[in-house]
């Protein structure tokens, strides 16, 4: 293109907003609906996937996207503007049974949406309304949910309270930002993750991983030396960093959620997978929980029990 760009005299003028908007606009529309044209015909062929994505932009509305995939590529339908509307499940319902019927009932496989309520009550009755298809929530999103329920049970969130606390103090003090890097080999406890998602989580597993490095930081010479030490905010980070409860407490939530960070990181990803690696990688997870605690079953039960009920509602 620049190259053709670059071959034409230095007399070309371009096309003008009335060109623009008029002629070469409608040739544009027409280009997408002979591109859609063509997608249909694969979505008859073997099926396709209406994928709805939710989100808010700059000036905080809430815009949800209705896009079609199929093997071909992903063709974006419409955008609507949510807003304003008070009974979003209705107004929600009604816009995917349109989708469904612009795209052809007898087309749609599967239906992915977020995992939120109302969109869990929708997925039914899209279910109910066209039975050949099937609905399910995003991957991430789910598996994100199950992170979320856990990190409100009452220990996991004391100790994600107690790991920041170590971790805000640090970094917000020069010398022990120091100390820290010169005892874990420039090694960083808070870096940039390959997810958006359960960070706390993974955070947990970065300070675990450099526990005997801290702990050897503040029983050391240039510590104890230091005009830090006596300041009662670092006092309480050497007191937190030396309590071993603490550090048990981390091990047992990081062996028990170590798994399901790595099926996380696989859903996040660019790879695509199938629904019936999540269904196994679950399974999976459940089973390492339970061989990792044989002997702790009361540790060990409440996130069985997230696992199962976010199964069952979700899945």
């Amino acid at each position: 293109m620049i190259d053709t760009i670059a071959n034409i005299s230095a007399g070309y003028k371009g096309p003008n907003y009335g060109r623009i908007c008029g002629y070469l606009l409608s040739k544009l529309v027409e280009d997408v609906k002979k591109m859609i044209e063509d997608y249909r015909e694969i979505w008859k062929q073997i099926g396709c996937i209406i994928m709805v994505d939710g989100w808010i932009d700059r000036c905080r509305h809430t815009l949800i996207n209705f896009l079609v995939y199929c093997p071909k590529g992903t063709a974006f339908l419409k955008s609507v503007d949510t807003s304003h509307v008070l009974k979003i499940a209705d107004t929600l319902f009604k816009l995917l049974k349109d989708v469904v019927l612009f795209v052809g009932p007898e087309n749609v496989v599967h239906v992915v949406m977020d995992n939120a309520a109302n969109y869990v009550a929708i997925g039914r009755l899209l279910e109910s309304e066209f039975p050949r298809l099937y609905w399910s929530p995003y991957a991430v999103h789910f598996v994100n949910l199950m992170f979320e329920v856990i990190e409100k049970l009452e220990e996991v969130s004391k100790t994600m309270s107690q790991a920041s606390k170590i971790t805000k103090y640090i970094y917000n003090h020069c010398h022990p930002l120091y100390l820290m890097r010169k005892f874990t080999g420039r090694r960083e406890i808070l870096r940039p993750f390959p997810t958006r998602f359960a960070t706390n989580f993974i955070t947990l597993q970065s300070i675990l991983a450099q526990k005997d490095a801290l702990r050897d930081m503040v029983t050391s010479r240039e510590w104890t030396n230091s005009a830090y030490t006596r300041e009662v905010k670092a006092k309480k980070f050497m007191k937190q960093v030396l309590d071993s409860k603490f550090w048990n407490q981390c091990t047992d939530i990081v062996k028990l959620t170590q798994q399901l960070v790595r099926v996380l990181r696989i859903v996040d990803s660019e790879n695509r997978v199938a629904i019936d690696f999540l269904y196994q990688a679950i399974y999976k997870v459940r089973e390492e929980m339970v061989k990792r605690f044989q002997k702790r079953k009361t540790v060990v039960d409440p996130y069985l029990k997230i696992l199962t009920t976010r199964w069952d509602l979700e899945l």
